[in-house]
């Protein structure tokens, strides 16, 4: 079994592996954990003679983990591991990353928590800190919580759940409204009031020679009303600004997508051709599905 400084030294060898795909140089590890090149060379002997590690020889050698390395430490070996970040105040915790997130106390009527599995120290996070985990690249699964606990030894996290979210997989073309709601640049007001009332939209985008030229919504309507433009066409008070995503696009992406723009709305398109519409409704529909 292995000590708490070997421990240390594996996790670092780990991370730097998993990253780079290559042999780590003693020196890259020393430097991360504050300690002399002769310590660290020493231990590494002791590990490479238990089987944890396995040295590469010549000027562009070093180390490399073995799957008891992984194993010493709880962690499953990933060929292209995805980072999952840790963040405190929206600031990313460099030197940590998530490997593995358990629910635990899932049926309690008033609480829920997870323990998370880290690489990296687990020391840079002190109970009482508020955290966010993710999100992970699958599932895009996000974790917000109080830290409660930390086992420096297992690098585990105790969190007690503030919120865990998923965004679903697939691309944004799964999640459009089928039926493309459109309004001709030529219709009044009242005309397009109509066609949002009954097909219980917003908004809808402005086609002409299919072509995108612009989006109507409720809003610019309500504005012409209180301005008494009551005659005018919609061509004269559409937005021309207009904001597509791709339909092959990440749903994530689209959620970031509208918070950097802060809208509440995308035209999804397919080679330029607008196919459909993404709200964050549509989102938020899907997310509780």
């Amino acid at each position: 079994m292995v000590g708490m400084a070997q421990r240390e030294i594996l996790d670092a060898l780990i991370r730097l592996y998993d990253k780079k795909k290559d042999s780590v140089k003693g020196e890259d590890i020393s430097r991360i954990l504050k300690r002399s090149s002769g310590t660290i060379r020493n231990q590494m002997q002791t590990l490479r003679a238990l089987g944890y590690v396995e040295g590469v020889p010549g000027p562009k050698g070093g180390y490399t983990p073995s799957i008891k390395a992984y194993e010493a430490l709880g962690i499953t070996p990933v060929e292209n591991p995805h980072e999952v970040p840790i963040y405190r105040e929206d600031k990313k915790i460099d030197g940590i990353s998530a490997h593995k997130i358990m629910l635990i106390r899932v049926t309690h009527p008033s609480e829920c928590g997870v323990i998370v599995k880290v690489i990296g120290d687990t020391r840079l996070i002190d109970d009482g800190d508020i955290i966010r985990i993710g999100p992970t690249p699958v599932n895009h699964i996000i974790v917000k919580g109080k830290v409660t606990g930390r086992d420096d030894t297992k690098r585990e996290l105790l969190i007690d759940t503030h919120s865990i979210t998923s965004i679903p997989k697939g691309a944004v073309g799964d999640f459009a409204t089928r039926k493309l709601i459109t309004i001709p640049p030529s219709a009044d007001i009242k005309e397009c009031c109509r066609i949002l009332l009954d097909n219980r939209i917003n908004a809808a985008p402005i086609i002409e020679d299919n072509k995108l030229v612009g989006i109507i919504t409720v809003g610019e309507i309500m504005k012409a009303v209180a301005d008494e433009k009551t005659d005018v066409k919609v061509e004269d008070i559409l937005i021309h600004d207009i904001f597509t995503i791709d339909k092959e696009a990440k749903l994530l992406s689209c959620i970031k997508k509208m918070e950097e723009l802060s809208v509440g709305r995308l035209i999804i398109v397919d080679e330029g051709r607008p196919v459909g519409i993404i709200t964050r409704t549509d989102i938020l529909q899907r997310m509780i599905e």
